[in-house]
């Protein structure tokens, strides 16, 4: 079958008695021939009985007694006609050499097995080589077929086994090109993953397989393994345990025993011992210790003809038995999705595969790939009816995956469809948990929109339908936890820090640690944002060391937690650590085109770098940039539309703007939760330190003040009253601002001071800056008026000149603005007007010079 030379078992045939145990197709045949072709090379005599004379009530004794009586007298040596078996042996024994005898189809040997057994033990030089196909039943208690027997009990007597005789990849590779059929790496893998190396099986793959196929045809190869696998199992006594085995796809040997036990096919002799027969016969293969140390692999065919065939005789135990499995894989550590899906389908057990994206669609939607899809895809219109997350499954796994869309958008995606549909009041589900799936999705969709007070209203009622229904309910499910996390970022956007931090601290405690990592790592991502969205960085530094020792890399790799990595640019700029902010704003990206409602905190650790660090200018453009994609929710969530408003004035204020400073305050803040600080900032700046003095003690008087701005209230009201001539205040701010920074290890309001203010206020307290915090203090960049100021360039020209240092040519200017290149074309045209040159070098090198841009 396979014309590959195999050096590496024919060596092992080198032995006084070898034994060949395979089904047809694994080149038993052949490897036999090509040992007898080398002992004969070497000189020596072999005896190669044909088969005709044997068969079922045939005798066959004289076929292999003229064989080998045949090669004795080719040899020299006298034997006599019709010699028996101890007179034969004998002869043997005589000549002097090693003779060797191959017992090809050694099955169909007859009632003659005892005689050539005989002659067998009788001879101390005769090699031999028999060639069988399933050999001694162990399991079954059958008999030992007696020249198998003789063999085995030869000094130093060998058998190789269907484990032994598959090809390896690079066989096979070169088995196919002596086909005819040269493949490359990638088809090399898939054949042997659908064969296991069976070469008589591989080969019909590949004769049935035509060149514009896509991939390897099954349909001959599934017929070939039917017909030859399956008596060959019956008679061996295994085909029951095979089928189980096969069920379960590539299984343990915990899960063997398991199926074994439930099935009542467990053996005296263990599980181990059931895999290791069946690995024989090359049903199963034992994996290496680089891909699984305990797990066996089925080969692909051949676990689909044992499945069909097990569905077919029994199929409420096939059934039941999927079931079993998808609900174990389900539980397992970590879940093997991929599994329980297969199994679930196979059951035909839809809840259970709603179950299974309910609780692990994000996982599924990133990571499943296209056997996840193709199940999905297979769910008949008439049970996607009757499930929303089925209907949503089936018809995102039929329309495919775009391209252009990473993993987090397309699950945001996917969630915000779910939701739109809750939302409508068309939520259907299969399982009682399946309500806190719609509830998550139905935040995801009110949030997309704006609607805050949709979203609100949606937390609070599932809230106190969860409170009703209690565990029973679903309320120990993955889908529960998830609505928790979902609740707090919805409450986070409306301003309600209270159930923002209680219901993902809820999720943290109630999820399950081995089952669901990636729910506690998200909820504690989420708790350390908001605490250093509060500023209270020891806080959010705990609950980050929570959120990295929950955190699973592969996972975080395909679908990043924004939220944590916020949290860590937030902690970073507060303690004007540059590297660290950079390096954790560098893995949080803008997700203009989703509904995701991370970019309100994105920008806010955005603006707050490029303020502390001289990059005003850009992050003006970016903010416009964002103003522009979102305005939906400019219109209609208030916290986000006064967090913009926030970051508005302090990019101004850095860039001594204090006129469109002042048209900012003129709106309403009757919390002053915005405006406070800005406004006290910008009385400072425009020169009436007492009323910034009364509205910084104002302000950091408020009940619902955070500590991030009663500290930058705190830095201010010392920096005013230090200017109205009020040094005893001034000290008395200064040092309770210095006492509560030193809490949190944040110097970030320090940044905002003017040198020589900062300095004076240090001499009158004596309380100065050891040499690392004054280092970090030295790296910020203005936090006044630009040096650049006389230069009559726009806001407007002086980002688009920024952006234009920074992406180097019009057209990512105009994309990164969002307007067209003849409008980006246009207003440098105007820049360089205004700075007297002609060409875009020209321009930056005047810009810098004149500190309109700083050089890095």
């Amino acid at each position: 079958m396979s014309a590959v030379p195999r050096a590496r078992l024919l060596d092992r045939l080198d032995a006084r008695g070898v034994v060949l145990r395979a089904v047809p197709g694994y080149g038993r045949t052949t490897l036999a021939g090509g040992w007898a072709d080398r002992e004969r090379a070497h000189g020596r005599p072999v005896a190669w009985p044909t088969s005709p004379a044997v068969g079922e009530g045939t005798s066959a004794w004289p076929a292999v007694r003229d064989a080998l009586a045949a090669a004795l007298r080719d040899a020299g040596a006298d034997v006599p006609a019709d010699a028996s078996p101890a007179v034969l042996a004998a002869a043997v024994d005589a000549s002097g050499a090693p003779v060797a005898l191959v017992l090809d189809d050694a099955d169909d040997l007859g009632p003659d097995a005892l005689a050539v057994a005989a002659l067998l033990t009788a001879s101390s030089a005769l090699r031999v080589l028999v060639v069988t196909g399933t050999g001694p039943r162990p399991l079954s208690g059958a008999a030992v077929q007696p020249v198998v027997a003789a063999v085995d009990r030869l000094p130093g007597a060998v058998t190789l086994t269907a484990r032994d005789l598959a090809l390896t990849p690079t066989e096979l590779r070169d088995a196919a090109a002596g086909w005819g059929h040269p493949v490359d790496d990638g088809t090399v893998a898939r054949l042997h993953d659908l064969t296991g190396g069976w070469a008589g099986l591989a080969r019909t793959v590949l004769d049935d397989t035509r060149p514009q196929d896509a991939g390897p045809a099954t349909a001959a190869g599934y017929a070939y393994a039917r017909g030859t696998a399956l008596p060959v199992l019956r008679a061996a006594g295994l085909l029951d345990v095979a089928a189980l085995v096969a069920t379960a796809a590539d299984p343990t040997g915990d899960t063997v025993r398991l199926l074994l036990e439930e099935t009542g096919h467990a053996p005296a002799t263990g599980d181990v011992d059931v895999l290791l027969a069946l690995e024989a016969l090359g049903v199963a293969r034992r994996l290496t210790a680089e891909q699984s140390a305990s797990r066996w692999h089925v080969p692909g065919l051949l676990r689909e003809v044992l499945r069909r065939d097990l569905e077919d005789r029994s199929p409420a135990l096939a059934t039941d038995l999927h079931r079993r499995l998808a609900r174990r894989a389900l539980d397992a550590v970590p879940p093997d999705l991929r599994v329980a899906v297969e199994h679930a389908a196979r059951a035909r057990g839809w809840p259970l595969l709603e179950t299974c994206w309910i609780d692990f669609g994000t996982y599924l939607v990133a990571m499943g790939g296209p056997d996840v899809d193709a199940v999905y895809a297979a769910v008949p219109q008439e049970v996607a009816q009757t499930s929303t997350v089925l209907e949503l499954a089936r018809a995102a796994a039929r329309r495919g995956h775009d391209a252009q869309d990473d993993a987090p958008t397309l699950v945001l995606r996917l969630m915000t469809e779910l939701g739109s549909l809750a939302l409508a009041g068309e939520w259907r589900s299969l399982t009682p948990a399946g309500r806190w799936t719609g509830a998550a999705a139905a935040l995801v969709a009110a949030r997309a929109r704006g609607d805050m007070p949709r979203a609100m209203a949606v937390m609070r009622e599932t809230e106190i339908a969860a409170a009703r229904a209690g565990v029973h309910g679903g309320t120990s499910s993955r889908s529960y936890w998830w609505f928790l996390v979902q609740g707090g970022r919805t409450a986070l956007l409306d301003g309600d820090i209270g159930s923002a931090l209680d219901l993902p601290m809820r999720a943290y405690e109630l999820a399950d640690p081995l089952h669901a990592p990636d729910v506690r790592a998200s909820a504690a991502g989420h708790v350390a944002l908001v605490h250093a969205l509060d500023g209270l960085l020891a806080d959010a530094e705990r609950w980050l060391v929570r959120h990295v020792e929950t955190l699973q890399p592969e996972w975080e790799e395909r679908v990043p937690d924004v939220a944590a990595d916020v949290a860590e640019a937030m902690v970073a700029t507060d303690r004007l650590d540059l590297p660290a902010a950079d390096a954790a704003l560098a893995r949080v990206g803008l997700r203009m085109q989703s509904p995701d409602v991370s970019w309100p905190f994105v920008m806010r650790a955005r603006v707050r770098r490029a303020v502390l660090f001289g990059d005003a200018e850009a992050g003006l453009a970016e903010l416009e940039q964002v103003e522009r994609m979102h305005h939906v929710w400019l219109t209609h969530a208030p916290l986000v539309q006064r967090i913009v408003l926030r970051l508005r004035a302090e990019l101004l204020l850095a860039l001594g703007e204090p006129e469109r400073v002042s048209d900012l305050l003129a709106d309403t803040d009757p919390t002053g939760l915005w405006s406070d600080v800005p406004r006290a900032r910008w009385l400072l700046l425009t020169g009436d330190p007492l009323v910034a003095l009364r509205a910084a003690a104002v302000g950091g008087r408020r009940h619902r003040v955070n500590l991030a701005d009663r500290l930058d209230l705190l830095v201010l009201e010392a920096w005013a009253a230090h200017e109205a001539q009020q040094p005893a205040l001034a000290v008395r701010s200064f040092r309770s601002a210095r006492r509560l920074a030193a809490q949190h290890d944040t110097l970030r309001s320090f940044a905002h001071l003017p040198v020589p203010v900062r300095d004076a206020l240090v001499e009158e307290s004596g309380l100065p800056f050891d040499d690392d915090e004054q280092a970090r203090l030295d790296a910020t960049g203005p936090a006044g008026s630009d040096p650049a100021r006389g230069l009559p360039l726009t806001p407007r020209e002086r980002s688009v000149l920024s952006l234009l240092d920074r992406h180097g040519t019009t057209q990512q200017v105009a994309d990164v603005l969002a307007v067209s290149v003849g409008t980006a074309r246009t207003q440098v045209l105007r820049i360089y007007a205004k700075l007297g040159v002609h060409d875009r070098q020209a321009a930056l090198r005047r810009a810098h010079e004149l500190g309109v841009l700083r050089r890095p």
